[in-house]
């Protein structure tokens, strides 16, 4: 898993000797459905399962979600359990922030505290940063945003985009004990919805966006009214109007695309403000 370009679909095809099929080059998400693709390490039949990014081209973040967790639903019930998560992360970026970090978040809470020594978190394009950079870089990473995960078992590996260094990786999971993460348990195991889950707080924050949005929205249109008499000033309010009402119809229906009852009260809100 991990933000788009991070070099996860490059990965899989280096370490399954599979060349550049299925491998984005461009600025948008090669991968939009979840793939899998299986190699032999150390004798032993490794599967991997390549996943769409959060910040993804073609699907809102809500329903590359809802696409993982039900694989991991459907895997899990059929006794598939993994024996490790691999996280990439660019080490070119110069910053944590954005989409990286909430992937991050997402990934987190999707995996939950018990499998984190199961993951291990995955620096690639080396090969885009003076060496010395890149180490202090990783140090950050080390010991800010990814303290706690390595406090709780998670390891890190430098990747040098090369089929001897996606061998070694995989090697290091082969002997793992394979196990469930959260995101699973919460759902086979408890019987929970997607949106009760920790991962599915992407549903509430969705809600409290839409209730801000239509907070702004009121606002708008009172100082519209009171400004009756500046044309620009009212033309640019109503920009904003509708740059507004396009995100709120955008949002909306993500929600409704994985049918959440949570977002019934706010839509119908929404709608009347709107009209």
């Amino acid at each position: 898993m991990g933000p788009t370009g991070t070099g996860k679909s490059s990965f899989v095809a280096k370490a399954t000797n599979s060349g550049d099929e299925g491998v984005g080059h461009a600025l948008v998400s090669h991968t939009s459905e979840i793939k899998a693709a299986k190699c032999i390490i150390e004798k032993s039949s490794v599967v991997l399962v390549d996943t769409p990014s959060f910040n993804d081209t073609h699907k809102s973040d809500l329903q590359i979600l809802e696409s993982i967790s039900d694989w991991l639903n459907e895997t899990y019930q059929q006794g598939t359990l993994l024996s490790g998560i691999l996280y990439f992360h660019r080490i070119s970026d110069n910053r944590m922030a954005g989409t990286p970090l909430k992937n991050l978040r997402v990934f987190q809470k999707l995996c939950g505290d018990k499998a984190m020594s199961q993951v291990i978190l995955v620096t690639t394009m080396w090969d885009e940063v003076d060496e010395s950079i890149g180490n202090e870089r990783l140090e950050e990473l080390e010991g800010s945003y990814w303290k706690a995960m390595i406090a709780q078992g998670s390891t890190t590996y430098c990747y040098r985009n090369t089929l001897e260094s996606s061998r070694q990786l995989l090697s290091q999971l082969v002997e793992r004990k394979r196990r469930e993460v959260r995101l699973q348990k919460q759902i086979a195991n408890k019987n929970l919805g997607l949106k009760e889950t920790n991962a599915g707080e992407l549903y509430s924050r969705l809600d409290q966006i839409a209730e801000k949005r239509t907070e702004v929205l009121a606002r708008i249109t009172a100082q519209r009214q009171q400004l009756a008499g500046d044309q620009a000033m009212a033309d640019d309010l109503r920009k904003q109007y509708e740059a507004l009402k396009a995100e709120l119809d955008r949002r909306g229906q993500q929600m409704q695309s994985l049918k959440s009852t949570s977002v019934k009260r706010p839509a119908g809100y929404i709608r009347k403000a709107l009209n």
